[in-house]
C-alpha cells in the first residue's frame, strides 16, 4: 500500500513537472490539460491548485486565478511562495485592499527571496504603498545588486514618489547591465530638464544609429532625442526626431479616427436631453465621487493634486471602473455586449441604482478611507451622462487648455497604449474637435453640472481658480491646497515631476516654439471648427 501511494505521488510530481514545463514554453494549451487530469484526480492537491491559477492569470481570468490560489493554500497550507502568489493574483484583478493585505501577510510569512521581494513590491505599487514597495526593491538589490526587475522597480517608485535624481540614477545602473532597454532610456530623458552640460544625446543617437533596435525601440529613442534637443532650445531637431517617431508609431497603429467620430455622433444622439430627463432620480445615492476628465495633458493632474490636497479628499488614480460596470452590466441585461455604437443607446436601457452601486463598490477596492475621492480618468468625458444618472451626487470638473498647446502636448507624449489618433496631426485636430463638440453637448443638456477649469486660467490665478474649484466640490476652504506640490502623495501619471513644482506659466503658448511645423496642424483646427482662421 505504501509503495502504491509513493508511486502516486511521483506520478503526479512528474506531471506537475510537465505541466510547469509547457508553461514555461507558454503552452498555455498543454498545460491546461494535464492540470485538468490532475485536478479530476487529485483535487486536495495543493501545487495542482497553484499551476491552475498560474494558468488562469497568464490567460487574464484573474477571478478564477483567485479562486485557484485560495484552494491552493486552503489544501496545501500558507506558505511563503502560495502567499506571494495570492497577493500577485488579487493586485492583478485590481483587487487592491485584499491585495495589500496579502502582501504584507507574505513579507509577515518571512519573504526573502529576490523573485518574491519583486513581485509583492510590484503587488505594493499598485496599492499605493510606495515607500514599503522601495523598501523590497531595495532589500532585493543588497541581494542581488544586479537584479535588472529591482532596478526597473525603483525607477519607477522613485519617480512616482518624487525622488527624481535617484530615479536617474537606477536608469544609469540599470542601463550600464541592459544598455538596449529603451524604454529606460526614454523614461530617463523625462525625468528633468536636460541642459548643454548634463544631457544624454550622444549615447540615444549613437543608440539609435547602431540598428539594434526593433521600431518600438525606434520610437522610443526618437521621443527622447525630442525631449532632450526640445530642454537644449533646438527645436527644429526636436521636431524632426518628434515627427519621425510618431510616423513610425502610428505606421504600427491599426486605428481609423472615423470609427471614434461616429462613437461621439452616437453618444449625442442617445443622451439628448428629454432622455436624460426622462431617466433622473434612479441613481445610487452617493456623494464620494469627484471626476476629473478632459483630453490628457491639458493639467488634470495639476487639478488632481490641487484637490487631494484637500483633508477630505483622496486620489484613486485613472480608474477604469466605470467603463467596465457599464459594459458588464450591459452584457447581463442583454444577454451579449453590443458593438460599440449600439452601446451608448443601450446603457440607456441600465439599472442607473445598480450600475452606480457597482462603479462605487469597485472604486473603493483603490480608496484608502478618506470621505471623498477622485477619479482621473480621461475618457469618462465620453460617459458624462451615465455619470450624472448613475451617480447624480457626484461632482464633475473638467480641464481645459488652448487647442493647440493641448494637441501639441499630445502629440509630442508618447502613450504606452491609449489615444492612437495623437500621433498624427490631422487625426488628431479631428479626434479633438469631436471631443469639444460633446464637452458643449453636455453642458447643454446638463446645465450647472460640470465644473470647467482652465489650465491657462488657473497658472495666471492659482488661488483664486484653485478657491472656485474647491468651493464647486463643496468643500470649505484649506490653504493647503494652494502647497499641492509638497503632497507626499505618488503621481502615477506622465507629468509626475512636474507635480512636484509649484505652479508655472512656462507650458502656456509653447507650441509657439513650433509655430512653422505646427502649421497643419493649426489649418485642422481651423477646418474642424477649433478655432477661428488667423
Amino acid at each position: 500500500m505504501t509503495d502504491k501511494i509513493a508511486t502516486d505521488s511521483d506520478g503526479v510530481q512528474a506531471s506537475l513537472r510537465r505541466a510547469s514545463q509547457a508553461l514555461s514554453a507558454n503552452n498555455l494549451g498543454e498545460a491546461a490539460r494535464i492540470i485538468a487530469a490532475l485536478e479530476a484526480a487529485h483535487p486536495e492537491n495543493g501545487d495542482v491548485w497553484g499551476v491552475k491559477s498560474e494558468i488562469a492569470l497568464r490567460e487574464g481570468r484573474w477571478e478564477e486565478a483567485i479562486s485557484a490560489v485560495d484552494k491552493a493554500i486552503e489544501a496545501g497550507g500558507p506558505s511563503v511562495h502560495r502567499l506571494v502568489q495570492r497577493a500577485r493574483c488579487y493586485g492583478l484583478a485590481g483587487r487592491i485592499a485584499v491585495a495589500r493585505a496579502a502582501a504584507f501577510a507574505a513579507i509577515e510569512a518571512g519573504a526573502s527571496c529576490t523573485d518574491h521581494l519583486n513581485i509583492l513590491a510590484s503587488v505594493l505599487t499598485r496599492c499605493d504603498e510606495n515607500a514599503k514597495a522601495l523598501e523590497l526593491y531595495e532589500r532585493a538589490l543588497e541581494a542581488s545588486p544586479d537584479d535588472v526587475d529591482a532596478l526597473r522597480g525603483c525607477v519607477t517608485v522613485r519617480r512616482f514618489l518624487g525622488n527624481l535624481e535617484a530615479a536617474e540614477s537606477a536608469c544609469d545602473r540599470l542601463l550600464k547591465l541592459k544598455p538596449d532597454d529603451y524604454e529606460i532610456i526614454f523614461l530617463r530623458s523625462g525625468l528633468r530638464r536636460q541642459t548643454r552640460d548634463r544631457n544624454h544625446l550622444s549615447e540615444i543617437d549613437a543608440a539609435l544609429k547602431s540598428g539594434r533596435a526593433d521600431w518600438r525601440g525606434v520610437v522610443q529613442l526618437a521621443y527622447a532625442l525630442s525631449k532632450e534637443y526640445e530642454d537644449l532650445g533646438d527645436f527644429g531637431k526636436s521636431f524632426f526626431h518628434l515627427s519621425n517617431g510618431a510616423k513610425i508609431r502610428r505606421r504600427h497603429t491599426h486605428y481609423d479616427v472615423e470609427d471614434d467620430v461616429r462613437i461621439f455622433d452616437s453618444i449625442m444622439s442617445a443622451f439628448s436631453a428629454e432622455s436624460i430627463r426622462a431617466r433622473e432620480g434612479n441613481g445610487f445615492d452617493c456623494d464620494a465621487p469627484v471626476f476629473v476628465l478632459g483630453m490628457p495633458r491639458t493639467g488634470s493632474t495639476l487639478v488632481e493634486r490641487i484637490i487631494s490636497s484637500h483633508s477630505m479628499v483622496e486620489s484613486a488614480g485613472e480608474l477604469n471602473d466605470f467603463a467596465i460596470e457599464l459594459v458588464s452590466l450591459v452584457k447581463e441585461q442583454n444577454d451579449a455586449a453590443p458593438d460599440r455604437l449600439a452601446l451608448p443607446a443601450a446603457s440607456l436601457g441600465l439599472d442607473m441604482r445598480e450600475l452606480g452601486r457597482r462603479y462605487v463598490e469597485a472604486a473603493a477596492q483603490k480608496r484608502a478611507g478618506a470621505p471623498r475621492f477622485i477619479d482621473k480618468l480621461p475618457l469618462n468625458s465620453l460617459y458624462v451622462g451615465l455619470i450624472h444618472l448613475a451617480l447624480p451626487q457626484a461632482k464633475i470638473v473638467h480641464v481645459s487648455r488652448d487647442p493647440m498647446d493641448a494637441c501639441f502636448a499630445m502629440y509630442k507624449y508618447l502613450f504606452k497604449h491609449a489615444y492612437p489618433f495623437s500621433y498624427d496631426l490631422r487625426e488628431l485636430a479631428r479626434y479633438y474637435s469631436c471631443y469639444l463638440k460633446l464637452m458643449n453637448h453636455w453642458r447643454a443638456v446638463l446645465p450647472g453640472k460640470i465644473h470647467d477649469v482652465s489650465y491657462e486660467a488657473l497658472v495666471a490665478d492659482q488661488e483664486g481658480q484653485s478657491r472656485a474649484l474647491i468651493a464647486a466640490l463643496g468643500l470649505e476652504w484649506e490653504a493647503g491646497c494652494l502647497d499641492f506640490h509638497e503632497n507626499s502623495a505618488a503621481a502615477t501619471t506622465g507629468s509626475a515631476s512636474q507635480v512636484r513644482e509649484p505652479i508655472y506659466r512656462s507650458s502656456v503658448g509653447k507650441w509657439r516654439n513650433f509655430e512653422s511645423q505646427l502649421e497643419p496642424l493649426r489649418l485642422a483646427l481651423e477646418e474642424f471648427g477649433v478655432m477661428a482662421p488667423a
